[in-house]
């Protein structure tokens, strides 16, 4: 018996090309690809992938396609806002577990219509009140610390952090300015 070096299907000895996934065997040469790419006008972009089913678009469709089908879609949808809703309903139903690939500035495919349903997005992950305790009893370098920690997070937060550590410590300036000088007369 023969491993193919693809998806490890064992095949008889004088194959030429496993039965399997399709693969070609070259002798004791290496792995040849059985199949060729897909023509440029199927696939301009995955946007999904799982464990077997991948889901993306061409020119004018939307599709879903199989690993171990590769060449043409499974499943094809019309490039518009529902067939983007039936493309993604039918590769959810297929890939229950999958991850985003080749996504574009605004969260939704490339070459997407602009009102496609988005994949659902855990919940944005919000900073713990206890970092306003820095700018407050450290002044600015509280504030600057802060504002270092938490401006990826939440942004608007953590520049009221570093102003209010830079006012508290302006304030204690002054105060201190205030007291020394009258303690002076």
């Amino acid at each position: 018996m023969r491993t193919c070096p693809n998806c490890a299907e064992e095949n008889p000895e004088e194959a030429t090309r496993c039965r399997s996934c399709g693969g070609l065997f070259a002798g004791d040469a290496p792995w040849v690809e059985a199949l060729p790419p897909p023509p440029d006008d199927e696939v301009l972009q995955y946007t999904h992938s799982g464990r077997r089913y991948l889901l993306g678009y061409g020119r004018d469709f939307f599709g879903v396609w199989d690993r171990a089908l590769p060449g043409r879609p499974i499943a094809r949808y019309p490039r518009t806002d529902a067939g983007w809703r039936q493309a993604w309903s039918a590769f959810a139903d297929r890939e229950p577990e999958s991850t985003e690939v080749g996504m574009g500035p605004a969260g939704t495919p490339r070459g997407a219509p602009s009102s496609a349903t988005p994949v659902p997005r855990p919940a944005p992950r919000r900073v713990s009140a206890a970092w306003w305790l820095l700018p407050i009893f450290m002044g600015w370098l509280g504030g600057l610390i802060a504002w270092l920690v938490t401006k990826d997070v939440e942004p608007d937060r953590a520049r009221a952090m570093l102003v209010t550590g830079i006012a508290i410590s302006v304030a204690v300036f002054i105060l201190v300015a205030i007291q020394t000088a009258s303690t002076m007369r």
